[in-house]
């Protein structure tokens, strides 16, 4: 469902007159996008996104050591260039305190309810079990 808004919203902003050369240079489905350089990333939660929604957390660098921490599940999780990870960041608190020597560089990939809902998508509930064989 999310996905599927997603889509269908992007193809709404291509079709605009306002933000369809923008958006004919997006390729996510994901509404937004942001890059974290060389930066902790101090203990948060992002509020602008959904429960039911997972982020997107995609790392890069040639940076030695990093951590990714969950601490509401008690996971500190090793976290080595070119690892991707999901969660609900609008749920779950999650920080990098460090990431030892070198460069790292963190893609951010989310939704945001404010622009699906521009576009009259509803908020996409929790992925269930069932949603795994209905084909597509």
């Amino acid at each position: 469902e999310l996905y599927q808004a997603g889509k269908e919203t992007l193809e709404r902003l291509r079709e605009d007159e306002l933000t369809k050369q923008k958006a004919s240079l997006w390729s996510s489905v994901f509404t937004g996008i942001s890059v974290v350089a060389n930066r902790l990333t101090r203990p948060h939660i992002d509020r602008n996104g959904s429960h039911a929604w997972y982020d997107l957390l995609t790392t890069i660098g040639s940076y030695s050591n990093a951590t990714l921490r969950l601490p509401e599940l008690g996971l500190d999780l090793h976290y080595p260039s070119g690892t991707v990870v999901a969660f609900c960041a609008n749920l779950l608190t999650h920080e990098v305190e460090s990431w030892g020597e070198g460069d790292r560089i963190c893609y951010a990939m989310f939704m945001r309810k404010a622009v699906l809902g521009h576009f009259g998508k509803d908020a996409a509930g929790w992925m269930t079990q069932g949603m795994y064989s209905q084909k597509i």
